[in-house]
C-alpha cells in the first residue's frame, strides 16, 4: 500500500492533487481513498488529502504511515514530515517553504519551485501538477504518459479541457526537475 498526503494553504490545490493522484490509481486498477480536510477558510486556511491505494482492499482513509508528502507550504511539513516512513519521500515546495526548514533526518528531500515551474509555462495555479509530476518521476509511482493521460482526462471530465495543455506544460515542468 502507498499512503500519500498532500498538504498546504487552502488554494494551492492540494485537494486536486489529490484526486488527480487518484484517478491515476485507478486507472492503474488499485484499490483507492481519498480524503480531504481542510480548515475554516477555503483560501488561506490550511488544507491536505490523504490518498491511499493499493493491490489490496484499504482498512482506513486515515493518516497513518506516510510514503509521500507533498508539502505547498512551511506548515504543512512541520505538521507532517514526522509522520513520513523511513525512507519515504518530501516533495517541498520550494518558492514557499522555508530554506531553513528543519526535515527529520531518515527521508529524501526534494526541492521543486513549484510557483517559478508554474509561471514559466504560463500556470501560475499550477503548481500542484509541478508538484505531481515531480513525484511521479522521482518517486516512480506511475508510467509517465500513463500519468498525464489520467490527469488530462480528470480535468476533461471536470469540463476544463481548455487547460490540457497548460495542465500538461506544469506536469512536465515538475517531471523534467
Amino acid at each position: 500500500m502507498k499512503e500519500l498526503v498532500f498538504s498546504g494553504f487552502g488554494g494551492q490545490g492540494v485537494l486536486t492533487a489529490g484526486l488527480v493522484v487518484s484517478q491515476m490509481a485507478i486507472d492503474s486498477d488499485k484499490e483507492v481513498t481519498w480524503m480531504p480536510a481542510y480548515g475554516p477558510t477555503m483560501r488561506g486556511g490550511t488544507a491536505h488529502s490523504v490518498v491511499k491505494f493499493s493491490d489490496s482492499i484499504i482498512g482506513s482513509p486515515n493518516m497513518e504511515e506516510i510514503d509521500i508528502l507533498v508539502a505547498m507550504n512551511g506548515p504543512s511539513v512541520d505538521a507532517y514530515s514526522s509522520l513520513v516512513k523511513e525512507g519515504g519521500y518530501i516533495i517541498v515546495n520550494s518558492d514557499i517553504v522555508p530554506e531553513n526548514q528543519v526535515y527529520p533526518e531518515n527521508v529524501n528531500i526534494l526541492k521543486v519551485p513549484c510557483i517559478t515551474l508554474a509561471s514559466r509555462v504560463s500556470n501560475p495555479k499550477g503548481g500542484n501538477l509541478v508538484a505531481i509530476g515531480a513525484m511521479i518521476k522521482k518517486c516512480g509511482l506511475f508510467e509517465k504518459d500513463e500519468a498525464l493521460c489520467s490527469m488530462n482526462r480528470f480535468f476533461m471530465d471536470k469540463g476544463k479541457d481548455k487547460f490540457r495543455e497548460l495542465n500538461t506544460a506544469a506536469f512536465e515542468s515538475g517531471y523534467s526537475i
